[in-house]
């Protein structure tokens, strides 16, 4: 159990990203985990988009709303939440051209929407482990949103990551404690990290279907985080994670190598 409680989880993410929301855009372009990232989820969006059409599609977690625009393009309507009010107001100036699009300030673990609302849900940027306390309702709350046949795609911190070298703290975290860990950190939040048998054991619980695992920054987590998150003037390990990164995309779903990416991207159908 984390020493956070789920209210001050919410509080402190919902300060973060405050913060984050005025220049996450420009870290996306600029750090080499993030560039890796953002090369995964477009790698995972067409897989996603080839599966469709879709009637609508909901963007759990959208932050500023760079997916959104891509669900947008590929659904009859796509609906994007997130507990961020600073994140949904950015997203909102970004996405106003689109008319098949809508935003919403919403906890994902109490959806508002009735039964069998979205026919595919999209959830990228970490969502499932910010919730430290309450990850499972919000697994409840897809399946209940969600139509039979309907498909889901959701990151995750992966516990067993090559970046444990470069964190001593978590690694005694990591080997004392069964299943994930909730020692990760990042900004003043604390992560949540997933085991594939756990994410799958949770999924089955509620009735989802792994199709597909894939992982991102796969080798390049072996680079430290200064390097891994430096902006500007790129160093010589900073490019060397870029490189890593590519080597990594090619990788992302084959095993073992997707079992060890920092984060983990499954994907899964309602039963």
């Amino acid at each position: 159990m984390s020493p956070f409680d789920s209210a001050q989880s919410a509080q402190a993410i919902v300060a973060a990203y405050a913060r984050l929301s005025r220049t996450i855009d420009g870290w996306n372009r600029e750090a080499p985990f993030l560039i890796n990232c953002y090369r995964t989820y477009d790698k995972l969006l067409n897989i996603v988009k080839a599966g469709g059409p879709y009637k609508r599609m909901l963007d759990l977690g959208c932050g500023t709303g760079l997916q959104t625009e891509f669900l947008a393009g590929i659904s009859g309507d796509a609906v994007a939440i997130d507990i961020s009010a600073e994140s949904i107001r950015v997203a909102r100036g970004r996405c106003g051209h689109l008319r098949n699009a809508a935003f919403q300030v919403q906890d994902a673990r109490r959806l508002s929407f009735a039964e069998g609302t979205f026919d595919c849900v999209v959830s990228y940027g970490d969502v499932l482990s910010h919730i430290v306390n309450g990850y499972e309702d919000v697994i409840s709350e897809l399946r209940r949103v969600t139509v039979p046949g309907g498909v889901i795609s959701l990151e995750m911190d992966n516990k067993w990551t090559l970046g444990l070298l470069n964190q001593p703290r978590e690694v005694w975290s990591a080997l004392t404690t069964r299943g994930g860990h909730d020692t990760r950190s990042w900004e003043g939040m604390r992560f949540k990290t997933f085991t594939r048998p756990e994410i799958a054991g949770l999924l089955g619980r509620h009735g989802f279907r792994i199709l597909h695992v894939h992982g991102h920054n796969v080798l390049a987590s072996a680079v430290p985080d200064r390097y891994l998150l430096e902006q500007g003037k790129r160093s010589l390990l900073g490019r060397a994670a870029l490189a890593l990164g590519s080597a990594d995309l090619s990788l992302s779903d084959v095993f073992p190598f997707n079992r060890f990416g920092y984060n983990m991207i499954v994907t899964a159908v309602r039963k």
